[in-house]
């Protein structure tokens, strides 16, 4: 596997309906795997030991913001009750490979009278973060 640009990459995020869309106008995408530690002293150690806890992830995604992109899956998603399918594709090319699960996306708009309006998004996962 090469470097990639990440102008191919590609994210989907399941919307109203069972399918995943494209977030056509998405710019940017942050992946996030993190996990907790705990210490692990014994007495006569010299040195700090740490227990890995359970793995999480979470992230966020932006780009220019339009009414009509993929049926408003964001929207939608960060107004469900329940977790949304996510799938980012570092490059659209290579269909095979992509991270993929489920996550609870929180949505922000920006705009102002001097600029183009634009989307943000946070989110938090729901259970594993794959790689297929």
């Amino acid at each position: 596997m090469a470097t990639l640009h990440f102008k191919n990459a590609t994210v989907y995020l399941q919307g109203s309906g069972t399918a995943a869309v494209a977030l056509a106008e998405a710019a940017d995408v942050t992946l996030d795997v993190d996990f907790d530690t705990d210490p692990d002293p014994a007495f006569g150690d010299t040195w700090e030991t740490r227990l890995k806890g359970l793995l999480r992830f979470g992230g966020s995604m932006g780009g220019n913001f339009d009414t009509a992109q993929a049926g408003n899956a964001l929207w939608e998603g960060s107004i469900a009750t329940a977790a949304r399918a996510f799938y980012m594709y570092p490059d659209r090319a290579t269909a095979t490979r992509y991270y993929y699960g489920n996550i609870w996306p929180k949505l922000s708009v920006t705009g102002s009278i001097g600029g183009r309006g634009t989307f943000s998004g946070s989110f938090e996962g729901d259970g594993q973060l794959a790689i297929n």
